[in-house]
């Protein structure tokens, strides 16, 4: 399947001082892309740069992506201008498996809270209970908030002082409920183990550095837990075989 787009830009905007927001039209990644997954798009510089699909609208055949700016790739691709095209590859990874149970809380942080809006977007209109929880460094760098969610800022300048897990501390936990994150390392695994103390199952997604974005390349390999009894673990390709992993599963 060709999976390679020439995609115009429908909008941009600036969300924060230092993060972009485009909505791109490309009905076949608009139509096919669910939670987690994310897209690779080119730009003048010698890689792709991946991101997290925030929104899609299948009626309009547009998605959304959130551009943090960190590096001359991102900068570039944050001053597009609507009617401009970019080369997109995608959706590319495999996402959240939302049919997996009823209710869910979902923890975002940094540029996790893209592809977590797209996951709490199709939890509701699905009917299925969820709780979301979004960490922040300080109020400046808070987006993509939901009314209702669990809001902390480091700096203590917004909702809750404290890391997400002060958040996630006020949750009423049932059992059967599945725990979805993306952001930080450090917050993964701290969401990770306060899911596991609480006998919850807890799925990851790793934003690693990516080239190829299919498997070919190998930048982006992780490790694993082995199967194979006396090997301590393997490793697996973030971009073909990710970004998703159960946290039981993965070595941070």
């Amino acid at each position: 399947m060709n999976k390679e787009f020439t995609c115009t830009i429908v909008s941009r905007r600036m969300i924060s001082e230092d993060t972009a927001y485009l909505t791109i039209s490309c009905p076949e990644i608009a139509s096919s892309a669910i939670p987690g997954q994310f897209v690779n798009v080119s730009c003048s510089r010698f890689l792709k740069r991946p991101f997290g699909i925030a929104h899609t609208d299948t009626s309009n055949g547009t998605f959304d992506i959130g551009i943090k700016i960190v590096g001359d790739g991102t900068k570039e691709l944050s001053d597009v201008s609507e009617g401009d095209t970019l080369n997109v590859l995608g959706p590319l990874g495999n996402g959240f498996d939302l049919s997996c149970a009823d209710r869910f809380i979902l923890v975002s942080g940094g540029t996790g809270v893209f592809p977590v809006n797209f996951a709490y977007e199709k939890l509701t209109e699905s009917g299925k209970d969820v709780t979301l929880v979004q960490g922040f460094r300080d109020a400046s760098q808070a987006l993509m908030m939901r009314e209702g969610a669990i809001i902390t800022t480091d700096a203590g300048d917004l909702g809750i002082k404290g890391t997400c897990i002060a958040g996630l501390d006020t949750v009423d936990v049932s059992e059967g409920t599945v725990v979805c994150c993306v952001g930080p390392v450090p917050m993964m695994k701290a969401v990770g183990e306060w899911a596991t103390g609480k006998g919850l199952r807890c799925f990851i997604s790793m934003e690693q550095r990516m080239a190829c974005g299919v498997g070919i390349c190998l930048v982006c390999v992780c490790k694993i837990k082995a199967e194979e009894e006396g090997k301590p673990f393997e490793h697996v390709r973030c971009c073909k075989d990710g970004p998703v992993f159960d946290y039981k599963e993965i070595i941070l």
